[in-house]
């Protein structure tokens, strides 16, 4: 019995549930509008950084002539609210002394329309990766006709993927075999990415010859905390009856009619070399019916 007519037969059980930044520091809008005073681009700035920016965060202010030298005064401050707080809370410093504002006053050279605010993040890998870190700078004197004298800046953490090994992915619910790939990880972090781990499979296993392979996922990415692992829920490529694409859940993630939370501990980095997930196997566009028993064992081994 092929791999396929075996989860066809083992799908018979599927349990239908309840009927239910830019990376790269562009702002939005004019440079400036106006022949006099001081302003920034726009109201609202997000950047990535990276320990390539060696802690320090560049922000242009900018004045609409070219004359002689002159500076412009601005104003830090920080939001100290809770992620899921609906407003900013405003503080004159960060409490945790990660970012801190080093141009009080920018200074224009001479002939010149353009000058930097810097805010300098100290080290990059105290940033937290799920953080969003939000500051308010404001331009408290010479401001431009455009009124734009305030600048709210959400700064996330870039992570950056290096080369971990090659590595084996046997995915005990798809496949009858491990395949060989890459696996990289976040510089810094316990975040590990599994390059392009279905394609080979499911061409192999004759899934895409039966029209049962849709588009594959670029890499699965999971995170350790410990020996404990944690993942977001990702698309297997391979599609149930060649409609329903198979994805895979954490455990207790999978919130549709029956609770599998108690297999969340099952997920654990068993060694630097060692990984195993555990996964419940969903159909979205099947109104979130679970595959076979739910619970299955996800192993990546670096080499």
């Amino acid at each position: 019995m092929s791999r396929i007519d075996r989860i066809i037969v083992f799908a018979v059980s599927l349990l239908a549930a309840s009927l239910a930044v830019s990376c790269d520091r562009e702002t939005i809008g004019e440079k400036y509008d106006g022949d006099s005073g001081f302003a920034f681009a726009s109201s609202v700035l997000y950047a990535e950084v990276s320990g390539d920016d060696k802690g320090v965060l560049e922000i242009p202010v900018y004045r609409g002539f070219d004359g002689d030298a002159s500076q412009a005064r601005i104003s830090f401050m920080y939001d100290v609210a809770p992620a899921d707080a609906p407003d900013p809370q405003w503080q004159e410093a960060d409490p945790a002394g990660i970012f801190t504002l080093t141009t009080p006053k920018v200074t224009f050279a001479t002939n010149s329309c353009e000058a930097k605010v810097r805010i300098r993040f100290g080290d990059w890998n105290k940033l937290k990766t799920s953080g969003r870190y939000r500051m308010k700078l404001e331009i408290l004197d010479g401001i431009s006709p455009s009124q734009r004298s305030s600048l709210i800046v959400t700064v996330t953490k870039k992570l950056v993927f290096t080369k971990y090994g090659n590595c084996t992915y046997f995915d005990e619910c798809i496949f009858e075999k491990a395949y060989e790939t890459e696996i990289y990880k976040a510089e810094g972090e316990e975040i590990y990415r599994v390059m392009d781990p279905y394609h080979q499979g499911l061409v192999e296993e004759e899934y895409a010859a039966e029209g049962w392979m849709g588009e594959t996922p670029d890499y699965v990415q999971f995170t350790c905390t410990g020996s404990h692992i944690d993942f977001k829920e990702f698309a297997t490529g391979m599609l149930f009856n060649k409609t329903h694409m198979a994805y895979a859940y954490y455990p207790s993630k999978y919130i549709w009619g029956r609770d599998f939370s108690k297999y969340d501990a099952m997920n654990k980095k068993l060694d630097d070399k060692h990984f195993r997930l555990y996964a419940v196997y969903c159909l979205p566009s099947f109104q979130y019916g679970y595959m076979n028993d739910g619970i299955y064992k996800i192993d990546i081994v670096v080499k």
